[in-house]
Order: structure tokens, then sequence, then C-alpha cells
């Protein structure tokens, strides 16, 4: 144990990463961790497990602050974390330095708005042509509807689709980011859900796919000689995009979609953790990070409630 301790810092986040991450988590989310641990190294190279403290933690997180937004700080944090806690378990160290931990940050750049309302929403829905096949207006619909991500939209088969009892079951994902595209786990294992869909999706979809091989994906074209055709997030982006143009909406991503989806439904009413099931994250507290801005106008709205019905007592 004592050798352990001796160990450098940045080291045993590398040996963590390599034990615990590989393996279990997307390439994508790999090379952040990857990243992070590049990261110390340049900031705390010779930081030995057993100086390890709240002090020097909070330099770590000062010093990365000092050239990344707080958004990204966080996630920063969040990844570091996960290495310390398994230390703390293991005894390793003594006390958790990363608790009640100050997170900084630049101030942010102006940012597009990354979602519609639910109008806006509605309007783009509207104009999706879904009486020709299979086509990009019925993934763009699929993810507005389901708050998937790309790549899990990418990788649906028709037998992921329970049409009797309205569920959808996401176990996998697509690796579109190779040349050859294949299925790969999802993000995490919280990505493995299954959820509700509606009658839209059942009954204009279901007799789209009925024919269609069941474990094939089904946005995946396919080529005169049979190979699967590459497919690019920025083809997806481009065809979304011009479509809000053309109908005088906040121009989106994809993955705004999936924004929209979760902020739709909290506007609703929907419960903060049956969204956070929904999109699959890892704990309700990475959905409440990342869609603060909705909870924080939600809480307004609350208050202008419960002054009004107080008011009338």
């Amino acid at each position: 144990m004592r050798k352990q301790k001796e160990t450098l810092f940045c080291d045993y986040f590398d040996e963590w990463v390599e034990t615990y991450k590989e393996g279990s988590i997307s390439d994508i989310t790999l090379q952040k961790y990857l990243m992070v641990g590049k990261t110390l190294r340049e900031i705390v190279p010779k930081l030995l497990i057993s100086d390890l403290d709240r002090r020097i933690y909070q330099k770590i997180l000062n010093q990365y602050a000092l050239t990344h937004e707080k958004q990204t700080t966080t996630d920063f944090h969040h990844q570091i974390k996960a290495c310390i806690q398994d230390m703390f378990h293991d005894g390793l160290i003594d006390r958790d330095p990363t608790y009640k931990a100050v997170i900084k940050g630049k101030e942010p750049k102006k940012k597009k708005k990354k979602f519609l309302q639910t109008d806006e929403l509605s309007k783009l829905i509207k104009s999706l042509d879904l009486n020709s096949g299979i086509n990009r207006d019925w993934l763009i619909l699929i993810t507005a509807k389901t708050g998937l991500r790309f790549a899990e939209v990418l990788a649906l088969t028709p037998a992921d689709f329970d049409f009797e009892n309205q569920l959808l079951n996401i176990d996998k994902s697509w690796n579109y980011k190779n040349t050859k595209g294949f299925f790969q786990p999802t993000k995490t294992p919280s990505s493995i859900r299954k959820i509700t869909i509606d009658w839209q999706i059942v009954g204009q979809l279901k007799p789209l796919v009925e024919e269609l091989p069941d474990d094939q994906p089904i946005f995946i074209e396919k080529d005169k000689n049979g190979n699967r055709k590459r497919v690019f997030n920025s083809t997806y982006n481009g065809y979304l995009a011009k479509k809000c143009k053309e109908l005088e909406i906040p121009v989106i991503s994809l993955h705004s979609l999936r924004h929209t989806h979760a902020s739709v439904l909290m506007a609703a009413g929907v419960s903060i953790h049956s969204i956070s099931e929904r999109l699959g994250h890892a704990d309700v507290g990475v959905t409440q990070e990342i869609y603060a801005h909705v909870l924080n106008e939600l809480k307004e709205a609350d208050n202008q409630k419960m002054i009004a019905i107080l008011t009338q007592l």
C-alpha cells in the first residue's frame, strides 16, 4: 500500500483509465479521459498520491479553469473525481480531496441557441416528409421524439421496436466515424434503456420496417454492391439546418434536437428523474447540470405561480 501511495498521480490515473475505462465506454468518451490524463501530466507531473489533498486538488482545477469555460472545467473535475473516489475506496487516500471543490472557469462565449421552443419543434415536425419511406426526415423525427444520440439512432434495427407495447430498446450505438461503420456498445452502461414511443411512430413506421431484416440498421443505406455507405453527422446537420432556415426557426444541430426533446418534456412538467433515465444519463446530477438553464426558467415560472396562489389566500 505504501508503495502505491508513492506512485505519481498522473501514472495512477492513466493506469486507472486503462483498467476501468478501456473497453467499457465509447471511443469518444475514452479519448476525453485520455486527454484528462495528458493534462494532469502537464499540470502536476510530479505529484505523488500521498501528497494529494484538497488544497492541491483545488489548485489543479484553478489552473485548468484559467483557459477553459466553467462547464468544461466541470467535466474535467468529474472525470478526475471518478478516479479519486476509487482511490479513496481502495484505501490509497484517507480523505476525498474533491470534497466541496469550487468550480471556476473563463467567461463563456456567446453561444447560439441550443434548443427549440415547443411551437418551433412542432413546426419542424409538421414539415417532415414521412411518406417516402425511410429517409432523413424519419431520422429527424425519431431524434426529436426520443432524445436519442445520433449514434444510437443510426444503430436502430426493426427488432429494437416493440410496436405492440410502444417501447423502443436502446442497447447499442453505431460507430459512424469508422469508414466501414459497425455496431458498438452504448456510450455508458446507463445508456442501455427502454423508452416509450408515441402512436405516430408506431402507426407510420411499423409498415415501413416490417419487411426489413430484423438485425440490420434501418438508417444505414447500401450501395449497388451491397456495401454499407458511410454516414456523416455533418450531412444530417446540414440538412436539418436547411429545413430550419426554410421554416424561419432557430438553426440547430441534431444533438440540439436531443436538448430540445429534454427541454420540451421539462417545460411540460415531466420529472427530471424520468427525463434523465430517458436520455440514458449516468445519474440525475448530469441532467441537472446540462439543463440548468431550463430548470432555472421553470423555477422562475413556479415562483410566479406560488406568488399568485399565496396572494389569493
